[in-house]
């Protein structure tokens, strides 16, 4: 049984994919199941790769595939192809849900926008920068991807109520170099920023290096996404206020798990046995955690509880 993992860019926050995924092949393997993971991710965003293999891994057989559409649209062909290979397909990290996946295996990233906005909030009041009609920046990869979207318009659901104003996302095709770019020439173009939200993995530490160089840490409160120890850096530094944690070791793990799982006794029957209110529901929440200097120790702990890898130390 072959089962293929499709990412989305080269970054730590893939590699975590890769150990969840990796960890439940083995598994499955210690159980006497003949399965073969195979991870794969572009250098950067890259929405024809994907695409490429996709249909690479329809001809070579596969029984699964877990795929992080950078395209929701775009990958839907390649999806309805799979399955009508009788190749099972759900989604990972990013949904698809105009598509047949047959479930979604990660963040709801609308709520946890939310919570990046309540996240970003505190830190205005904590650090005395609160004020009406304040500036608000964001930062993304991609403003074709669901996650992406769903981030912002989340963040933006609670910081705009409040009274800030939330400027048209500066947009880097996953290119960490230039999010840096990007960050820096929003700084300067905008003198009297308040916040800065960090839409990807690798959004939040160009914010703070952005701010580092330009000489305004403490004056600027900047949220961001995931926990790789690029993340978490900043927060020790108290350059990032705070992180929204997701738990990527799990769509990977779980992600493989669930395909395993189809292979063996039928998509209805493991579906049913693993998604919460199937059919009505094709969602598995693998939900995120907020993460602030404070709390730093009890996430390590947790995390670390859980089984999940980690190249960082909470001091």
């Amino acid at each position: 049984m072959k089962i293929g993992v499709i990412g989305k860019s080269v970054h730590p926050y893939w590699s975590v994919v890769d150990k969840g995924s990796a960890k439940a092949g083995e598994e499955l393997k210690g159980t006497g199941l003949d399965v073969t993971v195979t991870f794969w991710v572009p250098t950067k965003e890259d929405v024809p790769a994907q695409l490429r293999t996709m249909d690479n891994y329809i001809s070579e057989g596969y029984a699964g595939i877990a795929v992080a559409p950078s395209d929701p649209d775009a990958i839907k062909p390649a999806i309805k192809r799979a399955l009508d290979a009788g190749i099972s397909v759900i989604t990972i990290d990013t949904d698809a849900p105009a598509s047949d996946r047959l479930a979604y295996l990660g963040t709801d990233n609308y709520m946890a926008g939310r919570a990046a906005g309540e996240a970003m909030l505190e830190a205005l009041k904590t650090m005395g920068l609160a004020k009406p009609g304040g500036k608000i920046a964001m930062g993304t990869g991609s403003i074709t991807a669901r996650n992406s979207l769903e981030r912002m318009q989340g963040f933006k659901d609670v910081v705009e109520p409040a009274g800030y104003k939330v400027l048209e996302p500066v947009v880097d095709n996953e290119d960490a170099a230039k999010a840096l770019e990007l960050a820096s020439a929003t700084l300067a173009a905008n003198p009297d920023l308040v916040g800065a939200f960090g839409v990807y993995a690798y959004n939040g530490p160009a914010w703070a290096r952005a701010v580092e160089e330009a000489g305004k840490v403490g004056k600027i409160a900047i949220v961001e996404f995931d926990a790789t120890k690029e993340n978490i850096e900043p927060i020790k530094a108290g350059v990032v206020y705070a992180t929204v944690a997701q738990r990527q070791y799990f769509m990977g793990y779980y992600g493989v798990k669930l395909l395993a799982l189809m292979n063996m006794w039928g998509r209805e029957s493991a579906l049913r046995f693993f998604i919460p209110r199937y059919p009505a529901n094709r969602i598995f929440d693998t939900g995120v955690d907020i993460v602030k200097k404070a709390n730093l120790r009890d996430y390590y702990d947790e995390v670390v509880g859980r089984g999940e890898p980690v190249d960082w130390t909470p001091e």
